[in-house]
């Protein structure tokens, strides 16, 4: 018995339920499933914000700029996994240290920072200490701009 093309149409304008996904051999969870799964095995998953990662061996050393690392603690224990490209390089071309900064560190010391003294640091340490501007700015000179100091001392002086 053939249906007249209406009815026709009607049986093929309805919605199709989902029907369940059949997973291929080998085919991962999506990661919403496997973070589920691994909270329910006691396992907590955080993202690490990292920008480079070096790992260091005997033979060679591996640098992964912009890598992606998930920390998974377990039992007291933390794994983390790192994913990027990596860049091999032998141990001589490579030198990891503190030496550069520590260089820039000792330039910056070196060149003194003199504090700047405005008008308005003299006016407020000259009127809550009771003095003339002149001594007001010759003591702030003495303690290198800090205006507490410079007041305490004039407050305090014989």
């Amino acid at each position: 018995m053939k249906l007249p093309k209406e009815m026709q149409k009607k049986e093929k304008s309805k919605p199709k339920r989902p029907q369940a996904v059949k997973k291929r051999e080998g085919q991962q969870m999506g990661s919403r499933q496997m973070r589920r799964k691994m909270q329910q095995q006691g396992i907590d998953m955080n993202q690490v914000d990292a920008t480079r990662v070096i790992i260091e061996g005997t033979e060679k050393t591996l640098i992964i700029n912009q890598p992606e690392v998930i920390l998974m603690k377990q039992a007291g224990q933390e794994i983390y996994q790192v994913i990027g490209m990596a860049e091999e390089f032998s141990p001589e071309e490579i030198t990891i240290g503190e030496s550069d900064k520590m260089e820039e560190v000792e330039q910056i010391d070196e060149s003194e920072m003199k504090p700047e003294i405005t008008e308005n640091d003299i006016m407020l340490v000259a009127s809550q200490s009771n003095v003339e501007k002149e001594v007001a700015e010759a003591m702030l000179i003495e303690c290198d701009g800090d205006i507490a100091k410079a007041i305490l001392l004039l407050k305090n002086r014989p």
